[in-house]
């Protein structure tokens, strides 16, 4: 299964004066907020012990209705997480 992820990232420079500069930044991640469901076939993010069709836990064979972050319980991991945005503003002097 691929596994798509766009993430996207606008810089503005803004020049108060001769010392004073601030940066303005705004970032999104995973942009189009596409779920990317877990690798059933093993591999990072996945792992192919999901095979009993009478589990109560998913659809069906072979089919884990999870994102990776869930799959592995790894938060850290992040792929297959929800949209997120995030804003910064930096002084440099």
């Amino acid at each position: 299964m691929p596994y798509y992820n766009v993430d996207f990232s606008v810089t503005k420079v803004f020049k108060i004066k001769e010392r004073l500069t601030a940066q303005f930044r705004a970032e999104a991640f995973n942009l189009f907020n596409h779920p990317n469901i877990s690798n059933t076939f093993g591999g990072p993010g996945g792992d192919n012990s999901f095979t009993d069709p009478t589990a109560t836990g998913g659809a069906g064979f072979g089919f884990r209705n999870e994102t990776p972050d869930i799959t592995s319980s790894n938060a850290v991991l992040g792929s297959g997480g929800p949209r997120a945005i995030q804003l910064g503003l930096k002084l440099i002097f």
